[in-house]
């Protein structure tokens, strides 16, 4: 008995020890309902623990054998229970989208032009939602820049530093080609990106059913085939910080946005130049208007996470919390594997993105087949019209998300455990909704 009772006092601190630690965790993420929660939690067990240590020796002995009992009952569940690994489903054929029929190309068009005119002949149904959305303000137009002169012109900034890249996006080859070994080369380029500013990178075939058909945005000439035809994708992702993104949806958002779109498209440029002086083709994708190619896709085949309900990449390290790069190219490579890391299971169970959307464009039910795959289709139209109501990209569904927590030991432990139990997966989605909130409180804008 004494035994036990040692035993079930260890483990009671080691479980209080754990709550103590999340909440040091929270109050340095400055997470205020998080760090109450953890820390009333580990609180109450010291408290219990004390409590069970005065008690009579006979009770003390059951009261304590009861914790160890349930300790090792748990952790038997924890590690019999089934890995979660749901797959993205590709149920049918996938077409090339054409880029013509992108939100943002839609709203490039000028009423009253005859583009316009002969695209809404083609697409009546989009007509009346589109000229709906029309009459609200544009991102960076006068009213949205009113609410706060600084950042949203520190955001347009960004964007047209963005537009002065297009010409370096492509170029010609420079030099002999390079005879090394796929392997070689792909641990070549993961160690350029990492040097560049991002260490997530993988790479992929090139998919064409992600290269778009028609060019509807940029400096190519509107309505023209695209043809790329380079074999392999090189997919990156570079970090938001959390702190600018936990004020979603105000203008730091989109300031944040638009700086890590530089980060993404300086690295391109640079690692696209790099490889055609080594002799080889290569084309960066860059933001604002020059992707050729969808890249969210392509960074699932890359490996470099999952698509989610929030209908995105949530990417191994930093969850949806990121912006993606991409340089096409004919280097030859090794392609990565893709990861199954238990995001369908979870978003089956999480809906946290859904409920907090300030547009109602995330769907809270089950997926559906877009364009041969099963998944969660957004209604675009509405994300957009929230983002010219609030001047911003939103960006609600990223902060909120579970895996956008920052990195670090306690939050990748939660995430490795996670990725091996059914049962660590149910109880994690259950925690956050505990700790953070069905709604998580948004913070302070820093800008």
């Amino acid at each position: 008995m004494p035994f036990l009772v040692a035993a079930g006092a260890i483990i009671g601190i080691l479980i209080a020890s754990f709550f103590f630690w999340f909440a040091s965790v929270s109050l340095i993420e400055k997470e205020k309902r998080a760090f109450v929660r953890s820390a009333v939690f580990g609180l109450s067990l010291i408290s219990l623990i004390i409590l069970f240590l005065l008690m009579p020796a006979p009770l003390e002995g059951i009261l304590f054998s009861g914790i160890v009992i349930l300790a090792v009952l748990f952790l038997i569940c924890l590690f019999i229970s089934p890995a979660p690994r749901k797959k993205i489903e590709v149920v049918g054929v996938q077409k090339r989208f054409d880029e013509r029929d992108v939100t943002f190309a839609r709203f490039d068009l000028d009423e009253g032009t005859q583009r316009y005119r002969d695209y809404y002949d083609i697409h009546p149904e989009w007509e009346s939602v589109d000229r709906e959305i029309r009459q609200l303000p544009d991102l960076f137009a006068p009213s949205h820049m009113m609410k706060g002169r600084i950042p949203f012109s520190l955001a347009a900034a960004e964007f047209d530093f963005l537009e002065n890249l297009l010409p370096f996006v492509s170029g010609e080859i420079k030099e002999e080609a390079v005879s090394e070994s796929e392997e070689d080369n792909s641990r070549l380029v993961k160690k350029v990106v990492k040097y560049l500013g991002s260490d997530l990178c993988g790479i992929a075939p090139l998919n064409q059913s992600y290269v778009y058909s028609h060019t509807g945005r940029g400096p190519d000439t509107y309505g023209n085939e695209i043809v790329l035809d380079h074999p392999y994708a090189i997919v990156f992702a570079v970090e938001m910080d959390p702190g600018m993104v936990a004020a979603a949806p105000r203008a730091s958002v989109v300031v944040e946005t638009g700086k890590q779109y530089v980060e993404a498209a300086k690295i391109s440029i640079i690692l696209a130049g790099f490889i055609r002086r080594l002799g080889y083709p290569a084309r960066a994708h860059i933001a604002g208007s020059n992707y050729q190619a969808v890249l969210p896709p392509l960074g699932w085949e890359a490996g470099l996470g999952e698509l989610g309900r929030l209908g995105t990449l949530i990417t191994t390290k930093f969850g949806p919390r990121a912006r993606l790069g991409l340089v096409t190219t004919s280097l030859p490579l090794a392609p990565d594997a893709q990861k199954v890391m238990g995001i369908q299971n979870f978003c089956e169970k999480c809906r946290k993105c859904a409920s907090s959307c300030p547009a109602q464009a995330i769907p809270h039910g089950k997926k559906q087949e877009e364009n041969g795959v099963l998944k969660w289709v957004l209604k675009r139209e509405e994300c957009y019209r929230y983002w010219r109501k609030a001047g911003t990209d939103c960006a609600v569904c990223l902060y909120v998300c579970p895996y956008s927590k920052p990195a670090g030991l306690f939050h990748d432990l939660i995430r490795k455990i996670t990725e091996k139990s059914s049962l660590a997966h149910s109880l994690s989605v259950f925690g956050d909704d505990i700790f953070y909130g069905k709604k998580p409180l948004r913070k302070k804008s820093p800008f």
